[in-house]
Formats: structure tokens, sequence, C-alpha cells
């Protein structure tokens, strides 16, 4: 179940409130996608951070893990569902690879809210997901809803993860 839950990586914070924010919302969709389509079009900012968030969560999905440790700051933390999984290299070297698992071809992935705040160096993307579908190797069908915040640091080569944390709860 911890697997799972884990899995469902894919919180609910509001740390950037600046007066330069900026903010956007991506109505619910019906398809499952990587790189939703929304219906106010993001700043510039806006979308290099969702498309670290996206790049990130498809190179979990799909194993590239090198490539989701690169788009994360050296001292990034993750967190799930009340547990600290570690700094960037400890959650890459181990929870990263039970998501990737569990998250693997069977398990779609809907994109139901998103909320996108950008100041100057800090930038917060939340959003909200479902999953559902069999992981490889579960015995029950996986359904649940995931709150995720991802807090984006801007460096000298773009946007860069420095915090994550993943909330789910049990759809009906």
């Amino acid at each position: 179940m911890r697997a799972l839950l884990l899995a469902s990586s894919l919180v609910f914070a509001t740390l950037v409130t600046t007066s330069a924010s900026a903010q956007s919302t991506v109505a619910p969709t019906a398809t499952t996608s990587h790189a939703p389509t929304t219906n106010a079009p993001l700043s510039p900012a806006e979308k290099a951070a969702t498309q670290v968030v996206d790049s990130f969560m498809v190179d979990i999905a799909t194993s590239q893990f090198e490539a989701a440790r690169q788009l994360m700051t050296p001292d990034a933390v993750v967190l799930a569902n009340a547990q600290v999984l570690g700094n960037r290299d400890a959650y890459i070297a181990g929870p990263a690879k039970r998501d990737a698992a569990a998250l693997g071809a069977t398990t779609q992935r809907e994109l139901l809210h998103r909320n996108v705040k950008v100041g100057a160096d800090l930038a917060c993307v939340v959003s909200e997901k479902r999953l559902h579908g069999t992981p490889p190797g579960a015995q029950a069908a996986l359904d649940i809803l995931v709150t995720e915040t991802m807090l984006l640091s801007r460096t000298s080569t773009g946007w860069k993860i420095a915090h994550i944390h993943w909330s789910t709860r049990q759809v009906g």
C-alpha cells in the first residue's frame, strides 16, 4: 500500500505570495495528459515552471531518473503523506524507483486542476490529479486523488524543483 501511495506522486501550500505573482488555473480535463491545455494563457515564467513540473513527472514515470534529478536543486526535499522521503539524491535512489514501477503504462493520470504562482525567484505549482488503473504487480485497481505542490527556485539555468509534497486519498 505504501508503494501505491508514494507512486501516486503525480501539497497544498501557498508559499509564494507577492504582489508580482501571477495565477493561472487549469479547468478539469477529461483526457489523460502530461501537459494539459489551459483556459487562460500562461506567462513565459509560468510556462517554464509548469514545464519543469510536467517534465519531472514524465521522467519519473518513464524511469528517466537522472533527467528527473537534474530538474531538482541539490538540497530539494521530497515529502509524501506526512513522511519525508529524503533529499534529491535519496529520493532518486529509492522512492522514485518505486514510484516509477507503480506509475507504469497501465496507470492513467488525469489533471483535474492546476494553480500556478510565480514571483521573482520562487514559483509554486499546485496540481490536483486523479490516478487510476492497476499498477504492475498490484492486486487491486488504484483510484486515488493526489494533491501535489512543487516549489521551484529560479537558478542561473532556469527553474529547479526545491520542494515536493504529495498527499493522496482514495476516491469514493
